[in-house]
């Protein structure tokens, strides 16, 4: 439906490790020795896909960011050779958020797929790390806006993060991204036509979030002039959250103090 109205999408599946370690089995047993027969159903949708017309899948591994056994980490390995020779024309696209992977950047590093997606909002922390092992022949996705609450970005943070990736890599093989997925906010600002000027200002929904990775790529490609306008006004919005007696309480700082 999307290639007929002109627009190249990029699909996203849940990652059999993720979605296994997340299932409960109803005999009690251990639900990644399913891992052999659920296998095949991914093959299947991602060749569907490919037929369809998709050239890139992104598949979702929120589980690299928790702790994992050996037999999960055994499992990467064997589940992702089995997705990229299912469907060969294919680009995947790891992606993880909710944390960071650091403890599994090597892991990743040898999988076999096109690219990766990290959350540097929650766990930017992660990006040295995923730098020094990440081939510079992949793409990295940068998730430098939080996609999971309603609040503006701060771009001057977001844009310190991506120049230290690009003063690493380059911007060639680089992408900016939400953190995750948008659905965990609403749509548009613009049908807000009641909120005060203030509230609203510190406000970025999903439109607005898309509007900021623009402003954010916009700064990398051009350089900070470029986008000077934006990022002041950014500025201005976060500041003024920061300031404002609606988030400190006059009366409990004095109680504090």
């Amino acid at each position: 439906e999307a290639l007929n109205l002109g627009t190249r999408t990029r699909p996203v599946l849940v990652g059999p490790i993720t979605f296994l370690r997340l299932a409960k089995r109803t005999d009690g047993g251990e639900a990644l020795d399913l891992l052999p027969a659920i296998l095949p159903a991914y093959a299947a949708v991602l060749r569907a896909l490919a037929e369809a017309g998709a050239t890139d899948v992104q598949i979702d591994e929120p589980v690299l960011a928790t702790d994992l056994d050996a037999a999960a980490l055994a499992a990467f390995p064997i589940a992702y050779r089995a997705l990229v020779e299912a469907a060969p024309g294919l680009r995947l696209l790891l992606a993880t958020y909710f944390g960071g992977i650091e403890a599994h950047a090597a892991l990743v590093a040898g999988l076999p797929v096109h690219g990766l997606h990290i959350d540097l909002v929650r766990a930017p922390q992660q990006l040295d790390a995923v730098l020094d092992v990440w081939p510079i022949g992949r793409d990295l996705s940068l998730g430098l806006v939080d996609g999971r609450n309603l609040w503006r970005c701060d771009l001057s943070t977001a844009l310190a993060l991506g120049e230290r990736a690009i003063a690493r890599r380059g911007t060639d093989r680089l992408q900016v991204a939400p953190s995750c997925s948008l659905l965990h906010v609403p749509v548009s600002l613009g049908a807000e036509t009641k909120l005060d000027p203030e509230l609203k200002s510190w406000l970025a929904f999903a439109e607005e979030k898309l509007q900021e990775l623009t402003v954010l790529k916009t700064a990398f490609d051009q350089g900070r002039d470029a986008a000077a306008a934006a990022l002041a006004e950014n500025r201005a919005a976060i500041e003024s959250r920061r300031n404002s007696p609606r988030v400190h309480d006059a009366q409990v700082t004095a109680r504090m103090a």
